[in-house]
């Protein structure tokens, strides 16, 4: 009968998953829009879309540089701009899917022993981000619910609240061949090509995470568990920026050749601009069910003290990647977990995440957009868990997870044509390994109810980066 009533819930819950066909390009601002453009309300065109809804392009493409008949602005800073930004978007989607989760680990243990159900003695309640190898067992019901609170503040050990980004002028050789008397040349380039617009920015990203948890004992070896979160992210951008000519007589009647429109086209997202000076702003939330998780895991070996089990994590992308609720892809992690019983109770979990493609990792600007691969993963942890008292245990552990060919940034420097140096935006692929420590502990009041504390420090400077992420909990064996 649970069988029945876990396997029923289970379809009902993948029937809840229309989001997994991703429409087209969300925010395709690198094909000029014209007067058509419009800003999106999708999480994921927060950043390139900060300038306006076609980028840092002229007004009459949906953004805010000036545009007349005389000197038109199409696009000559929308790539750099795109390119600057695309990396740490990339970042922020792909690995704000990929943060660590309440375990469905339940603190009680149960066995049949000489043909009856009775429970399992161990010396602490278990770890709670992590795993352990042994089950719950048969036909045991495991519910949980925990809430995370995340505050993103670095990206690579760069400053989210504070760095910078350079958006170059395109080249345009064409107007200097054959040479014309209105466009001063150097190099074969108009000199108006050199001119820059600097940047600095401010992203506050922000994650409250409420994870429902359930494991069900099909055998004394077998357990099925699901989990389920639901997200809240709130994301703001800001970014001020300016202008810098370099030409010593501008044409075009007397204009410099890049400004910005006075007064602002988007006073709401523009809260200050002046000709050569503006200040930006682009922000939004979203709320809903994030990526849906099944785990089947099986004691393959069962010891005096020590076990082994073996499993595997199947995600499905039930959460709307476009607001950064999910992953936008499928995923399967097999893993194998070893613990041990005892007064310190030591365990550790080995698993290789293998991920489809994802919007997430796609150039999100264009028009049409096809997927890119979403970094495969390799997990690992290990911890102890220990019984203060009666009722009271104490867990640690090490979670660590490399991301194979996956976007990261730097801050370099910039030298402008005038030999000034300005802060920038560098991007590459590589391995992006991270580390987080987990301290926290169960209490079991009354029952089968245990309460759960936690808190994950992020300690290595790779990756999305987090301030101190506090967790509680709550559980029951049935």
């Amino acid at each position: 009968m649970f069988c029945a009533r876990f396997v029923r819930l289970l379809a009902s819950l993948l029937c809840l998953t229309p989001i997994w066909s991703l429409a087209q390009g969300p925010c395709p601002t690198q094909v000029l829009q014209g007067t058509n453009a419009r800003r999106s309300n999708s999480l994921i065109c927060l950043v390139p879309q900060v300038y306006g809804a076609g980028g840092l392009v002229g007004i009459d493409n949906g953004g805010p540089l000036l545009s007349t008949a005389q000197f038109s602005h199409a696009a000559h800073f929308q790539q750099s701009s795109i390119n600057s930004f695309s990396p740490i978007n990339s970042e922020i989607g792909i690995q704000l899917s990929q943060q660590p989760l309440a375990a469905p680990s339940s603190g009680f243990l149960f066995a049949f022993q000489a043909g009856v159900m009775t429970q399992v003695q161990t010396e602490s309640f278990g770890p709670l981000l992590t795993d352990r190898a042994e089950t719950i067992g048969r036909h045991k019901l495991y519910v949980g619910f925990s809430y995370q609170y995340f505050n993103f503040d670095q990206a690579d050990g760069i400053n989210l609240r504070n760095f910078g980004a350079v958006h170059t002028h395109e080249l345009e050789p064409e107007l200097c061949n054959p040479p014309n008397p209105n466009v001063p040349c150097l190099n074969g380039e108009p000199i108006f090509t050199r001119d820059i617009i600097a940047t600095q920015n401010r992203i506050d990203l922000k994650a409250n995470q409420y994870t429902f948890v359930s494991t069900f004992g099909l055998t004394d070896k077998l357990d099925l568990s699901i989990a389920l979160p639901i997200l809240n992210v709130r994301m703001d951008m800001y970014s001020t920026a300016t202008i810098y000519n370099f030409e010593a007589q501008p044409p075009f009647n007397g204009r410099a050749n890049h400004q910005f429109v006075v007064p602002a086209a988007d006073p709401a997202s523009q809260p200050y601009v002046s000709q050569f000076y503006g200040v930006f702003y682009n922000h939004d939330s979203a709320t809903g069910v994030g990526d849906l998780f099944f785990r089947a895991k099986y004691k393959a070996w069962q010891g005096e003290k020590s076990a082994v089990a073996v499993g595997a994590d199947l995600r499905f992308p039930t959460g709307d990647a476009y607001n950064f609720l999910g992953s936008g892809a499928w995923g399967v992690r097999p893993f194998v977990t070893y613990s041990r019983s005892g007064r310190i109770s030591p365990h550790g979990t080995l698993g290789f995440q293998i991920n489809s493609d994802s919007i997430l990792a796609s150039d999100i600007t264009q028009a049409v957009t096809t997927k890119g691969e979403l970094p495969n993963i390799l997990t690992y942890s290990a911890g102890a868990d220990f019984l203060v008292m009666h009722r009271l245990s104490l867990t640690g552990d090490f979670i660590g997870q490399s991301l194979f060919s996956t976007p990261s940034i730097s801050q370099t420097t910039y030298t402008d044509f005038a030999g000034n140096p300005h802060l920038t935006l560098s991007s590459s692929r590589g391995t992006v390994t991270q580390g987080y420590i987990a301290v926290g502990g169960k209490y079991n009041p009354i029952g089968k109810l245990l309460i759960s504390a936690n808190v994950l420090f992020t300690v290595t400077h790779e990756g999305l980066h987090s301030k101190p992420v506090p967790l509680i909990g709550v559980s029951y064996l049935f």
